[in-house]
């Protein structure tokens, strides 16, 4: 839990330093769902896991580094700019998520919006990637999270339906929760996926919590999960970031067309 805080903390201050200054076999897939975090095995309400199961199960599930190979870079978008977290560092931003279970929120049902502002949902993953990425049309951070074939279906379902109720929540995994929570325009790239809007908020001892306005894109390509975060680094109030569409197309293509682009 102590590492997904440091993690959020970690990507907000090295993304203000910022502004300031993949082919190949995976892991076979099983033919059960992997077991989620809290132990359940029932499928959310959604309408888009019959729709993908087909399509989910034709790509290969990219293991750690098949998914590295994948993150998107100059050949797909000139003049981006992609580091890890911790820049200088060995390993940070590789293999960071691990599964949460929506217990670790309240309320509960809040669990899958709570977990993808860590990359992350109550399904075990395969192998994930976190990067910072400064395009042009402005800066993100984005997770990239392999799964087993179902649960990638399930992780874009189970935060859709939490979407439809889920308006503010309190956190284990974060310094504070969340407030504001609402649902914005579908992704229309990839094999489905979420956008949402909501102010974090961040506790400091002795002082109101800090808000900060944040928008999400959450896209399934394959059996990969990408999330794209964007934070105000200023904060003022009703305003909220936006996520680059550049970042977010380029970073789709490779993961849907399983290669970087050739110039």
């Amino acid at each position: 839990m102590i590492n997904a805080v440091y993690r959020r903390c970690a990507a907000g201050a090295a993304a203000l330093a910022l502004v300031l200054g993949a082919t190949g076999c995976g892991a076979e897939d099983s033919a059960a769902a992997h077991a989620p975090a809290d132990g359940s095995g029932k499928q959310a309400d959604g309408s888009g896991a019959s729709k993908t199961k087909k399509s989910a199960a034709r790509v290969p599930v990219l293991v750690q580094d098949r998914l590295e190979e994948a993150v998107l870079d100059e050949r797909d978008l000139p003049g981006v700019s992609v580091n890890t977290i911790g820049v200088g560092t060995d390993g940070v931003g590789d293999g960071v998520v691990h599964a949460v279970p929506n217990s670790a929120t309240q309320p509960s049902a809040c669990g899958p919006v709570n977990s993808a502002l860590a990359g992350s949902s109550r399904f075990t993953p395969v192998a994930s990637v976190m990067r910072m990425a400064q395009s042009k049309n402005g800066l993100a951070t984005f997770y990239l999270v392999s799964y087993r074939n179902q649960d990638a279906v399930r992780v874009v379902d189970e935060l859709r339906t939490a979407l439809r109720t889920c308006r503010a929540f309190t956190s284990s995994t974060l310094t504070g929760g969340a407030e504001k929570v609402s649902p914005t325009r579908e992704p229309t790239t990839g094999d489905g996926g979420v956008s949402f809007r909501l102010t974090g908020l961040m506790k400091t001892p002795g002082k109101d919590p800090i808000q900060i306005p944040e928008s999400i894109v959450v896209i399934r390509s394959g059996s990969t999960v990408a999330i794209f975060n964007a934070m105000e680094t200023i904060p003022r109030a009703g305003v909220y970031p936006k996520v680059p569409g550049d970042i977010v197309t380029a970073q789709v293509k490779v993961l849907s067309t399983g290669a970087h682009a050739t110039r």
